[in-house]
């Protein structure tokens, strides 16, 4: 207590510095535990059930080589075959993630679902926050002994029902159908899918009530179901893989000899277990996106604080050489060395735990900015950040490698004193003062070095993005709006379906202010657009009603458009892109060929389906009257895309639904501006490119501020010898350029070490890049450039006080 007492009044004499390091640690320390907090809820942080090492997917090495963790897809037939097997584990569950509507009418309310097996809340071990959860009895068709029922959960409780005990009972509309709420989960529990928290939880057994004949639990071809399992505990890893082999042949409905049968083909692969303690991301694939750009943040924000700990020892070393003449009295009254380095460590300490308070709090809003940032279109990513075990630990851990790093050297060099010699400030001390120059020197090379590598990454990031938002789209996204329009409680005979659709489009371009409006199976960069069944290797389809390329701005070629003429009893025809001509028809006029039985009646200019990183793939177009058996089985949602005369499309979205609805009452459709999409393409190199050019910009900054701290030491130290050059005659311009070339040749050393490290290192980022090389040799003149530059800023204004002292008082101070 006597040592942390005399530690405060140390770091208390001198006010100015202690709060610049604390500022500095806090900067560093909070945005690295910012970036973890955000890793540990993406791949760390367990789910809030018990016992969460004991849960298990089924999945196969096919699967996890597509980076699938809970296998390919389960169907419900497999689903009942399995219930029909003597139970092998603890619990069996079965769920998929579709998206419910909560409105009657008009405007979506969407609502992220859980769709699931009567075992999942027991399987889990999940308790009710008030009610009860689903049960075994009302996974039935129609419902159980209570109806239709649905589990909410604790956030839908607060925002739609204000946290009331009344809402038990109460009923909730789902796509049109009332279901009776029975329960409402625990706030911590938010589903197993990470960073995609539910909304309503629904028994398979009630699909069918609310999709009708678009149910998936009686498509045998629909996979879109995932199986967790909890083992006993007794149960390896190895034995659960065992007893899952074991009974596939019975889940798939064949003999074991008749395993090579097994369609489609990816079933035939071995069942494996697969750990899940974290939950899965195999729905939103949050973790394959965001995994790389995350570690590599942590990494980059890793340097950060590093420039950080070397700034802070450089300014740690410049306050030990000004309390020479205190460490030099304890000396003389027989301290001993091992005595004062704790005690100066001990403020180092205090400081970094200071910093780390701070940092805490800093790290608390910008995870939830960051988290904000990376929420997608169709939903917003919902992280438990709330500090964990994990969190906290890390930020220790950062905040002890922290106080070493930037207290042991300054402990160390501010002991190595003789006593006599700093009480009489004799050359001893000098001697000293130019071991700390140095050291000083050495550690701002470090920075500088450091910094390099930091911007180099930075600027590749950003001329990533860069390229991304240069690459044509070639369609118009400043002018379209997109409706999504669901038309399964719509009155219109399925046989009519496609007819129904022009007549939306049609109505929705009579609306004033609209110049086109046309109907598509698909829009361009949503993420339906990425689906199997849209996005194929070697080519991209899609479904259009006449006048689509004109409401998109994409130029036709040669041939024609596709008219109402074009109907599912005309001949089948298409309409394809310039890569899909150049690409399959390479040596011949594309006109009149047929492809996939289709003849080819028209050309248009390339544009971008998929992600902008994927740039123009080989696309084909059909009528979208001819599209019948060609989209997924049961769909009922049309793109209707509108393009206005002028002005935002957003504001146009209240007369569009006045015009839907006028059509069908019963119409159910979502908003959304082109641009969002265009946005959302690129918002995770956006995202990186944005946090990784703050992190140069703060590298640059601190590399600056060193470079002047240390510049600034040497001209107090060496102010007698400039007295003494002036004396003798020496021209200002030449102090300047003295002063002025030891900074500059510190900051050349730097870059040189800074440039062959960024050389070694930036080949790992290669799989972020695009359209510019790891090796980039104008992102490398470029930093190399701007750290000169603030060299030489931070170097001439110290440089330049310099010269205006006056020899006279600089040689009776001496």
């Amino acid at each position: 207590m006597q040592a942390l007492r005399m530690a405060i009044r140390a770091l208390r004499a001198t006010p100015v510095v202690s709060l610049i390091v604390v500022l500095t640690l806090a900067l560093g320390i909070g945005a690295n535990t910012a970036i973890f907090s955000v890793v540990n809820s993406l791949l760390l942080r367990t789910l809030p059930v018990p016992e969460p090492g004991r849960l298990v997917t089924i999945s196969s090495d096919y699967a996890l080589a597509h980076g699938f963790k809970a296998g390919v897809g389960w169907n419900y037939e497999m689903w009942t075959r399995m219930q029909q097997i003597p139970p092998l584990f603890d619990g069996v569950l079965m769920w998929s993630q579709p998206t419910f509507n909560l409105a009657r009418g008009g405007e979506k309310q969407p609502a992220r679902a859980l769709l699931v097996s009567g075992s999942f809340f027991s399987t889990l071990g999940v308790q009710p926050r008030v009610g009860r959860l689903l049960a075994v009895d009302d996974d039935v068709r129609g419902g159980g002994k209570d109806g239709a029922v649905v589990v909410i959960s604790h956030r839908l409780w607060q925002e739609r029902f204000g946290g009331s005990v009344n809402t038990i009972g109460s009923s909730l509309t789902l796509d049109g159908v009332p279901f009776t709420i029975i329960g409402v989960t625990p706030r911590e529990f938010l589903g197993i899918e990470v960073g995609q928290a539910f909304d309503v939880a629904v028994p398979l057994g009630t699909e069918p009530l609310i999709l009708g004949t678009r149910s998936s639990i009686d498509e045998r071809r629909s996979f879109t179901f995932a199986v967790l399992v909890r083992l006993t505990p007794e149960q390896s890893l190895d034995a659960a893989t065992a007893a899952l082999r074991s009974i596939q042949p019975h889940v798939l409905g064949v003999t074991p000899d008749r395993m090579a049968d097994v369609m489609p083909s990816f079933l035939r692969e071995p069942f494996v277990a697969v750990p899940a303690p974290t939950g899965t991301s195999d729905f939103s694939r949050l973790r394959v996106q965001y995994e790389r750009p995350l570690l590599t943040l942590l990494i980059l924000v890793g340097l950060v604080l590093l420039i950080a700990c070397v700034n802070v020892a450089s300014v740690l070393l410049a306050r030990a050489t000004a309390r020479r003449h205190e460490i030099g009295v304890r000396l003389a009254l027989g301290a001993t060395r091992r005595q004062l380095i704790p005690q100066l460590m001990i403020e180092s300490l205090l400081l970094s735990a200071a910093g780390a308070a701070l940092g805490l709090l800093l790290a608390s809003w910008g995870s939830r900015a960051l988290v904000a940032q990376l929420s997608s279109l169709d939903a917003a990513i919902l992280f438990n950040l709330t500090p964990d075990w994990r969190v906290v630990g890390f930020t220790g851990a950062v905040s002890l490698a922290t106080a070493l790093l930037f207290g042991t050297a300054p402990a160390l060099r501010a002991t190595n004193v003789q006593p006599l010699a700093a009480l009489r400030g004799s050359g001893g001390s000098r001697g000293a003062s130019e071991g700390n120059a140095r050291l000083t020197s050495g550690l701002i090379v470090l920075q500088i070095a450091l910094s390099l590598m930091l911007v180099v990454s930075a600027g590749l990031f950003i001329r990533t993005f860069g390229r991304l938002l240069s690459v044509p789209l070639g369609f118009d996204s400043d002018r379209v709006l997109i409706a999504t329009v669901d038309t399964a409680r719509a009155r219109v005979d399925p046989a009519d379906r496609f007819a129904f659709y022009q007549r939306l489009a049609e109505a929705v371009g009579s609306v004033p202010g609209i110049e086109h409006a046309a109907a598509s199976m698909d829009t361009p960069l949503s993420r339906a657009s990425q689906a199997p069944v849209t996005f194929k290797a070697d080519r991209v389809r899609n479904a259009v009603a006449p006048g689509w390329f004109a409401t998109y701005g994409t130029r036709l070629v040669a041939g024609r458009d596709f008219s109402a003429q074009d109907s599912a009893a005309a001949a089948k025809v298409a309409i394809v892109n310039q890569a899909f001509a150049r690409k399959f028809f390479p040596d011949r006029n594309v006109l009149g060929e047929v492809s996939e039985g289709k003849t080819i009646v028209g050309i248009v200019g390339d544009a971008v389906f998929a992600t902008v990183r994927n740039g123009v793939r080989p696309t084909l177009y059909i009528p979208l009257a001819q599209s019948a058996g060609s989209g997924m089985p049961g769909r009922t949602e049309v793109h209707i895309s509108l393009r206005t005369a002028a002005g935002p499309p957003a504001l146009l979205a209240r007369s569009v639904s006045a015009a839907l609805s006028t059509v069908d009452p019963n119409l159910a459709f979502s908003f959304r501006p082109l641009r969002d999409y265009v946005d959302a393409s690129v918002s995770q190199e956006r995202i990186v490119a944005e946090l990784a050019g703050l992190f140069g910009v703060l590298a640059l900054l601190l590399a600056g501020l060193g470079l002047y701290g240390v510049t600034s030491y040497a001209v107090s130290r060496r102010q007698f010898e400039i007295g003494i050059r002036m004396a003798l005659g020496a021209q200002r311009a030449h102090v300047l350029k003295l002063i002025l070339a030891r900074s500059l040749a510190i900051t050349g050393v730097g870059l040189l070490i800074g440039l062959a490290a960024s050389a070694a290192t930036t080949r790992y980022l290669e799989a972020m890049l695009f359209g510019v090389v790891a090796l980039d040799p104008l992102t490398f003149a470029a930093v190399a450039l701007a750290l000169i530059v603030v060299a030489a800023t931070a170097a001439f204004i110290p440089a330049r006080r310099a010269t205006r002292i006056d020899p006279l008082v600089a040689l009776r101070s001496e």
